[in-house]
């Protein structure tokens, strides 16, 4: 007879939910050996607070759900970071927490303002609910298959984010005599309006404009959508601008791509979108920091027409939409594809001409030096020049996380994963777990600061443990660089962090290497970056590489 935590696996296992990220504890002990009884491949994080954050990448790169089991209490406190992370970027990840019994949780009083029995319970769902689509308390036995099957639809569905589900220890362990008797959950079928009205709105914009550009976001990654767009592509020519989740989804090469905007973006997709008069955003919000910092006078001479699945990020007002389409991409994309169109009306054969021209004029070989100390563009730059083709990069907060997105010229088999809304430190270590078991064919480069590693460095045990084919390059160049830059601007110089002060930046890395089972790898000059990046490729072990790069490195943004 199976009891819940059975149920709870096996329907995981049913949606080839094969691997999941997790630490053991006594208020997951039965959903523990359930996982394991099924086959499911657990992989141990050292803290749950990485758990969630490999989860995500995992889902993102293999394009489907994360998994992560916590125990209870400090368990799935500890998971709320990434959590957070997962929410804000839109990633679908579910994480199952253990509970103590039922009748050992403060829900059952009400009306007193009890913190806790005492029992290493915490109740967390009170506090979930603004950074999940979806939670709840298992409390009844016979709901298993109902909210398992919900939270794993609603995960994944409309604009995807993380779901939690909570079961207590005594659920966990009830039997349950017949599952074909247990209710299941039916998805209900969304209302699909007729969508004409809206694309031959978008045709005849783009018939009466000289100078369009579509602009690229994270709701178009689904892979599924990404196929549709690139056959709409081969109707319409319209050359596009990427946000930092869209940044690799085509070619750097290919004619159409005008590269990456926002405040810490190329010069070059800044001057086209000045010069554009109709911007097609296509799963994209408008976001202050994708507008250059200033929304309002985002693309001054243009038309906005946004397509988003969620109503909300149409209405937010940061930049007026002039055109708001609330809709699934996959549907929208469908009826447009559907339409018969003449090539010879919609040619914007000049306007890609001249896009291409500023995008040659003002690329980032004409800034970085090539000179000592390392100038972090020239490495950011070499890194992605000699990288496999079938490489992801991951990038942390801070200054690799502009510079990477700047100057990777992402060709195909070439992707990226970072923190991208959140801007969260320490993410690059979990994150490059998640995607390096998603696809162990990935060379995994992982990029972070000497100030950021510290936030996740045990996870560099679970990196040696499971021999991940993970790259990870350490940007040292005492501690905070870009946190420097804008106390430096904003503050004249008064410095609140840095390693003096605080130690940031000072750890010993050939140290910690040992520590963790790692080899390590130190490149110091500017000389010695090809050969050693040579040598680290040539590797299919884990490798930690610290990178000396200039302590007063300048990162260019809006004031190219």
């Amino acid at each position: 007879m199976p009891n819940v935590a059975s149920i709870i696996a096996k329907e995981l296992k049913k949606k080839s939910i094969n691997d999941i990220f997790m630490l053991t504890g006594y208020g997951s002990m039965y959903l523990n050996d359930a996982i394991e009884k099924n086959k499911i491949k657990y992989y141990a994080a050292r803290n749950e607070a990485a758990a969630p954050m490999m989860a995500e990448a995992y889902a993102k790169t293999k394009n489907s759900i994360g998994a992560v089991c916590v125990t209870a209490g400090p368990g799935a406190t500890n998971a709320l970071p990434g959590l957070a992370e997962a929410y804000v970027d839109s990633a679908p990840i579910i994480i199952i927490s253990g509970q103590v019994d039922r009748k050992y949780t403060s829900d059952n009083y009400p009306n007193l303002k009890i913190r806790t029995l005492g029992t290493a319970e915490f109740s967390i769902t009170k506090v979930l609910k603004n950074i999940t689509k979806y939670c709840c308390t298992l409390k009844n036995p016979y709901d298993c298959l109902y909210e398992i099957q919900k939270c794993i639809h609603l995960c994944q569905n409309g604009r995807p984010g993380p779901v939690w589900i909570e079961i207590p220890l005594d659920v966990q362990s009830f039997n349950i005599n017949k599952i074909k008797s247990l209710r299941k959950f039916k998805a209900k079928k969304p209302l699909i309006k007729s969508v004409n009205k809206d694309v031959k709105y978008v045709l005849n914009r783009l018939k009466n404009c000289s100078k369009p550009i579509f602009l690229l976001g994270n709701g178009l990654k689904q892979s599924k959508n990404t196929i549709k767009f690139k056959n709409l592509l081969k109707k319409i020519e319209v050359p596009f601008i990427n946000s930092r989740f869209a940044n690799d989804l085509f070619p750097f090469s290919n004619k159409l791509n005008l590269g990456l905007c926002g405040i810490k973006g190329t010069k070059f997709s800044k001057l086209i979108t000045d010069k554009c008069d109709l911007i097609i955003s296509l799963g994209c919000r408008i976001s202050p920091t994708l507008a250059h910092g200033d929304p309002k006078s985002f693309a001054p001479k243009a038309k906005i027409i946004s397509v988003n699945n969620d109503k909300n990020e149409l209405e937010l007002g940061i930049r007026k939409i002039d055109y708001k389409i609330n809709l699934e991409l996959d549907v929208f994309f469908s009826h447009f594809l559907k339409k018969k169109i003449e090539k010879k009306i919609y040619k914007f054969d000049k306007w890609i001409s001249e896009c291409n021209k500023i995008k040659i004029n003002n690329e980032f070989e004409n800034i970085y030096k090539n000179s000592n100390p390392i100038d972090l563009y020239k490495f950011m730059y070499e890194l992605g020049q000699k990288s496999k083709k079938n490489s992801i990069l991951i990038t942390d907060a801070g200054s690799n996380y502009y510079v990477g997105g700047q100057v990777w010229k992402f060709e195909k088999k070439q992707i990226e994963i970072s923190s991208t809304t959140n801007a969260a430190m320490g993410l690059s270590v979990p994150l490059s777990i998640g995607a390096a078991i998603a696809d162990r064919k990935l060379q995994v480069l992982s990029v972070t600061g000497d100030g950021s590693i510290e936030l996740n460095l045990q996870e560099l045990k679970t990196i040696s443990h499971y021999n991940l084919n993970i790259k990870t390059f350490v940007i040292n160049n005492g501690g905070y660089v870009s946190m420097k830059k804008w106390q430096d601007e904003f503050f004249s110089g008064n410095r609140l962090d840095t390693e003096s002060k605080t130690g940031a930046g000072t750890l010993n890395f050939k140290k910690i290497a040992d520590a963790f089972g790692l080899k390590y790898m130190k490149i110091a000059k500017v000389q010695q970056i090809n050969k050693k990046l040579k040598q680290c490729f040539k590797t299919k072990e884990p490798i930690l590489i610290e990178v000396l790069t200039d302590k007063n490195q300048k990162i260019f943004g809006k004031e190219f």
